[in-house]
C-alpha cells in the first residue's frame, strides 16, 4: 500500500497545524484509514487520513460536528483539532490522490486490558447510553448516508457475491442476508430507536481515564442508524458473555430506557454489521490484492458471519 513518507507528513503537518515542539510521526495502523501518532514536546495527537473514496468531505464533517456536539454536552470524547486556518477537515496530497484528514486529541487514559470486568461493561453501557441520549437533539448541515438495510446488507451483498467462488458460501451469504432482512422487516422498524450511533462500539474504541471514566473515540463507522447497533448484539444468546451482556444492559438502563424491541433487533444488526464489513474491506483493501487474497479473506469473513448468525438466530 502506498503511504506518504514520514518527511512528507511532517512537512504537511507543520504547515497545516500549530505544533509547538514538534517531535515526530509514527504509523499506528494502515487499514481502512491510515492512522498516525503525532508527538510534540508536551502532547500527543492522532492524525487520521481517511481511505481513498471511503468518506466524502460531508461524511467527515458530520462526524466532527457530532463529536463537537457531544463534547459541548459533557460527554468525554477525543475531539478534532483545528488547523491554522481554523478548519478541522483538510485534504492532503497522497500517492493515491487527495485524501481527507482530521487530527484528533490523543484520548486520555488507557485502553482496557483483559480480563475485562463486569464493572467495565457497566461503565461501557452507561457511556453508550449517554452518547445516545446527548445526541438525540443533534442537527447538522452535513449529511452522512443512513445506516439502513440498503447500506449495511443490500449494497455489500451486491459487491461481494461476484467474488465468491465457493457455492456453499454464496448460498449461505444470500440466505443469511435474506433472513436478517426478513427479521428486521418483521419488526416495527419505525418504532426502533433511530439517531446518531457510534457504529463501532467496542472496547477497542474507548479508554478508561485515571478517574475511572469512559472516553469514547473513533466515530468513523457511525452515522444515522438504529441505536440497537450499539447494544452489543454479538453477546445476545452468547453464553460465555452472559454476565458482560447483563452488565452492559445494566449500565445502559441506568441512563436511558432500554426497550425490548431494540434488544430484539441487536443480534440481527450484529450480523448485518459483519456483512457491511465485507464491503468496507473489499473496497478499501482487498480487491486490489488479487484473487487468492480475495478468496482467503472472503472464506475467513464468511466463517465469522456464520458463527455470529448461529448465535443470533439460535
Amino acid at each position: 500500500m502506498a503511504l506518504l513518507s514520514r518527511p512528507e507528513i511532517e512537512q504537511w503537518l507543520t504547515s497545516t497545524y500549530t505544533l509547538e515542539g514538534f517531535e515526530g510521526v509514527k504509523l499506528v495502523r494502515s487499514h481502512t484509514n491510515d492512522v498516525y501518532e503525532i508527538s510534540t514536546s508536551s502532547k500527543r495527537y492522532i492524525l487520521k487520513i481517511y481511505g481513498h473514496h471511503w468518506r466524502t468531505e460531508n461524511d467527515i464533517r458530520y462526524e466532527v460536528a457530532l463529536i463537537e456536539h457531544l463534547a459541548r454536552k459533557g460527554l468525554r470524547v477525543a475531539q478534532a483539532i483545528a488547523g491554522i486556518s481554523g478548519q478541522h477537515v483538510y485534504a492532503i496530497p497522497t500517492p493515491k490522490g487527495h485524501q481527507f484528514s482530521v487530527m484528533f486529541e490523543y484520548a486520555d487514559g488507557q485502553k482496557p486490558q483483559p480480563p475485562f470486568s463486569n464493572e467495565l461493561y457497566v461503565a461501557f453501557g452507561r457511556a453508550i447510553a449517554e452518547m445516545h441520549k446527548l445526541s438525540d437533539d443533534f442537527v447538522t448541515e452535513y449529511n452522512r448516508k443512513p445506516l439502513d438495510l440498503s447500506a449495511i446488507i443490500e449494497s455489500p451483498i451486491k459487491l461481494a457475491l461476484p467474488h465468491i467462488k465457493n457455492g456453499d458460501d454464496r448460498f449461505f451469504l444470500q440466505e443469511i442476508a435474506q433472513t436478517i432482512t426478513r427479521k428486521m422487516n418483521a419488526l416495527p422498524l419505525s418504532d426502533l430507536d433511530w439517531g446518531p450511533i457510534h457504529g463501532d462500539a467496542t472496547l477497542d474504541n474507548l479508554h478508561v481515564t485515571s478517574d475511572n471514566q469512559i472516553l469514547l473515540y473513533d466515530f468513523d463507522s457511525g452515522g444515522p442508524g438504529w441505536r440497537a447497533a450499539d447494544l452489543q448484539g454479538w453477546a445476545y444468546h452468547n453464553d460465555p458473555y452472559t454476565e458482560k451482556w447483563e452488565a452492559f444492559k445494566q449500565g445502559y438502563a441506568s441512563v436511558r430506557q432500554l426497550r425490548p424491541l431494540d434488544l430484539e433487533a441487536a443480534p440481527y444488526l450484529a450480523v448485518a454489521w459483519l456483512i457491511w464489513g465485507l464491503q468496507i474491506d473489499l473496497e478499501q483493501r482487498i480487491l486490489g490484492q488479487g484473487d487468492t487474497k480475495i478468496a482467503e479473506y472472503l472464506a475467513m469473513q464468511i466463517g465469522s458471519i456464520r458463527n455470529q448468525a448461529q448465535i443470533a438466530l439460535g
